[in-house]
């Protein structure tokens, strides 16, 4: 079985992709695959965001608009890993496809889009418990080493205790990582699933091979 660890910017364009290789892995490989988006922030990811010389007002008003909205994710999962993993896709969505801002308002419509219990939600939005679970994620990062979103750490639980960095999960490049670990040829995961989709699977392209690290 595969364990995967996507670090992701919950309001990225490419960890929206990311996300959606991920699942549709899961897919293919059934039950084969354990996977969890990990909110990742760091200096790198806000300066990413910003234009050329930001001001430190910027640059703090950018970190507040990326931590609530972690911390927003971080109450949708307490309610569910399917609901979370939903909220993420949609909140991302949301802000990349529709031009939205995030917002307080934005994270209520969603977490009404999602069936979540909206006073649970509001209150987890700031706890110390949702604060705490950034904090762990972060801690997390540090220790794979992984410094960049979209970055993905992958264990074959089934040969290995290594785990394999990806920094770039394209589709192809997973189903590279699945032959090469022997969970399954690359033309069975480029054909199309004939079962129902999996996309509970989770406990939590470009054509060149993956730039893989291991840990």
């Amino acid at each position: 079985m595969l364990e995967v660890y996507l670090f992701v910017n919950p309001l990225g364009a490419r960890c929206m992709r990311s996300e959606r290789n991920i699942m549709k892995l899961a897919d293919h490989l059934n039950s084969k695959v354990s996977f969890q988006f990990v909110p990742l922030l760091n200096q790198q990811i806000i300066e990413q965001s910003l234009t050329a010389r930001p001001t430190l007002a910027e640059r703090n008003d950018r970190f507040n608009v990326y931590y609530r909205a972690i911390l927003a994710y971080k109450a949708a999962l307490f309610q569910g890993k399917r609901k979370g993993r939903s909220f993420l896709l949609d909140m991302q969505s949301a802000v990349v496809d529709h031009h939205r801002t995030f917002s307080q308002e934005l994270a209520l419509d969603l977490a009404k889009d999602c069936q979540l219990d909206l006073d649970m939600f509001v209150e987890d939005c700031d706890s110390d418990l949702a604060k705490q679970a950034f904090r762990t994620d972060q801690k997390l990062a540090a220790e794979m080493k992984v410094e960049q979103s979209s970055s993905a750490v992958i264990f074959n639980c089934s040969a290995s205790q290594c785990g394999l960095l990806l920094n770039d999960v394209t589709y192809e490049s997973l189903c590279d990582v699945c032959e090469s670990q022997g969970v399954a040829t690359k033309e069975m995961l480029m054909a199309e699933p004939n079962y129902p989709q999996n996309k509970e699977a989770a406990s939590a392209g470009g054509s060149s091979r993956p730039h893989l690290h291991v840990l």
